[in-house]
């Protein structure tokens, strides 16, 4: 019950998903060939009439050197009616067939007109049916009601056959007349529905599933046991058992359709047949694969963690481009399974994808902008970014968008293609940060002043453990108006904007103290105020009421 819950299940959802792709029902999923017009087929020396045809067939399929040449053969027979699917597979065995008959009536080329002028053209019968040969074009061959119909023609003299006779026909091409000869008579009869041989065949066929199927999972397990723990996943055994039933189905599936090979089955069904079964084998395979996804993207994943490839969009892009492409080879398998023209589907969707490019230009871009960013790394998560005014830090890089957290706490979505179109400051890719700030000192301050500041300075800087030896600058600079200018300058080695806030305040606190230890001040910045003559000043009466007023006001003059 298990297997058939397992079986039937993937083949009613597919049955619905092909209805709808193709709009035929399950029992018409094959759709009839075009046949091209007689003026475009050539002509074929070798098919030019009723004998020659008959010739060049029987010299194809007569014994040379223990084998014949069915794949030759087959020239002389309208095939375009089988399904792709099975059309090498079924044109072999209607080319054995068919000699079989035409040796058990013994046909000759003397007895096929060389000339015909009715077409389709009757050369034998054989019980209830007739052998034709149909003129397509300036070609003569056997006719697509003779290719169909060459199963139950073949049973008609089939029991005519020696065992002898039906080996010597199956040799490396048809296994089943083979298998068939050495099968007693006594199992040949029918019980139920099908000869009573084909039950057993179907039993040691589930029974070599089955153990088959064990001897896969066991070297499975093993060699993902020895092999696959150190380098891919660390899971095996979930591995294991998540590909335990898709395992199963694609060994019971192939072990069905070669037991089905076996069976002399009409051409029509037993297509439906194989239709479903790869169809279902199909499904299974996919499933595998997706499956097994996850134990290869692991290593990605890790080999993401320990490098300096950002693992933030690498490890989900490998998994999703994988898992996309396999969906998409299992379904252009399918549809070819069920007879879809996947190249003009392909031609079609080509269209239909230049169409929607250009309707999606932006998203199109934005994702090419992902792609460049990956590759070229310019940077990554956690960096902080300058660019075209803007600052934050990275949180996350999406196939779309990238987004930053600025110093307001907010979030900034950017398109992906606006930023690899930007000049982008990584402020985390420094390996230290620049420090420039200009000391004001009064204009009365003395040269030797002066000269001790500098050199507190160049101590302080020197002996602080995070500032780089070789940038400091420390001169004396600048004369202004009101006061002069020392330029001190320097690096430090630091990550985040917090960290650089926090060692720049233990640096300027060392500096103010220098100062106050040497007596110094900073400059205060004055201001010129000119008023006009013509402004009355005011009274004493007046400046005096202010000034007690201020008081009240809560202002202290210091």
């Amino acid at each position: 019950m298990r297997l058939i819950s397992t079986i039937a299940r993937p083949l009613i959802l597919l049955g619905l998903v092909v209805y709808l792709l193709t709009g035929t029902s399950l029992a018409d999923v094959t759709p009839q060939p075009v046949s091209p017009t007689p003026d475009a087929i050539p002509a074929d020396p070798d098919l030019r009439s009723p004998r020659a045809t008959i010739t060049y067939f029987l010299s194809a399929m007569e014994l040379k050197n223990g084998d014949s040449d069915v794949d030759r053969a087959i020239k002389a027979l309208d095939v375009s009616e089988l399904p792709e699917l099975v059309r090498d597979e079924r044109s072999r065995e209607t080319a054995i067939k068919l000699y079989a008959v035409l040796t058990y009536k013994e046909v000759t080329p003397s007895k096929v007109p060389n000339v015909a002028t009715t077409s389709p053209l009757a050369i034998t019968d054989v019980g209830p049916y007739t052998l034709y040969f149909e003129q397509v074009g300036p070609n003569w061959r056997f006719s697509k009601s003779t290719v169909r119909e060459t199963p139950d023609i073949f049973r008609e003299i089939e029991h005519n056959l020696s065992k002898k006779e039906m080996r010597k026909l199956g040799g490396q091409t048809a296994t089943w007349l083979t298998i068939r000869s050495y099968v007693p008579e006594q199992l040949k009869g029918t019980t139920f529905i099908i000869e009573d041989w084909h039950w057993i065949a179907a039993l040691l066929t589930l029974a070599a599933a089955v153990l088959l199927h064990f001897t896969l999972v066991l070297l499975i397990r093993t060699v993902i046991y020895k092999f696959i723990p150190s380098r891919l996943s660390d899971k095996p055994a979930q591995t294991i058992s998540s590909i335990r039933k898709p395992v199963f189905v694609i060994v019971f599936t192939s072990a069905l359709q070669i037991l089905l090979s076996t069976f002399d089955l009409q051409i029509d069904f037993y297509t439906f047949a194989i239709t479903w079964i790869s169809t279902v084998r199909i499904l299974a395979t996919t499933l595998l694969a997706i499956r097994l996804i996850p134990m290869f993207t692991e290593r990605v994943h890790r080999i993401a963690l320990e490098g300096t490839v950002n693992d933030d969009i690498l490890y989900p892009l490998v998994e999703k481009v994988a898992w996309l492409c396999i969906v998409v080879i299992g379904a252009v398998q399918i549809l070819w399974t069920h007879g879809v023209n996947v190249s003009g589907l392909a031609a079609g969707l080509g269209l239909g994808g230049l169409a929607f490019a250009l309707a999606a230009k932006d998203t199109v871009e934005n994702i090419f902008g992902a792609v460049a960013i990956l590759i070229d790394q310019p940077f990554k998560v956690g960096d902080n970014l300058s660019m075209s005014g803007i600052t934050g830090t990275v949180e996350h890089i999406g196939l779309r968008s990238t987004r930053l957290r600025t110093p307001e706490n907010s979030l900034l979505s950017l398109p992906n293609s606006k930023i690899i179109a930007s000049h982008v400051d990584n402020l985390g890719a420094r390996t230290s940060m620049r420090v420039k700030t200009i000391l004001h000192l009064p204009l009365s301050t003395p040269p030797t002043s002066i000269e001790a500041l500098c050199g507190g300075l160049r101590a302080i800087l020197t002996s602080y453990p995070s500032c780089v030896k070789d940038s400091i600058v420390v001169h004396f600079n600048e004369f202004n108006a009101s006061s002069l200018g020392v330029l001190v300058q320097f690096n430090l080695t630091l990550q985040t904007w917090a960290e650089e806030q926090r060692k720049k305040e233990e640096v300027f606190l060392a500096f103010i103290k220098l100062i106050q230890e040497l007596g110094l001040s900073l400059a205060v910045p004055t201001q010129e105020v000119i008023m006009s003559q013509t402004q009355t000043p005011p009274t004493p009466l007046a400046a005096t009421a202010g000034i007690e007023a201020l008081p009240r006001l809560g202002i202290l003059w210091k």
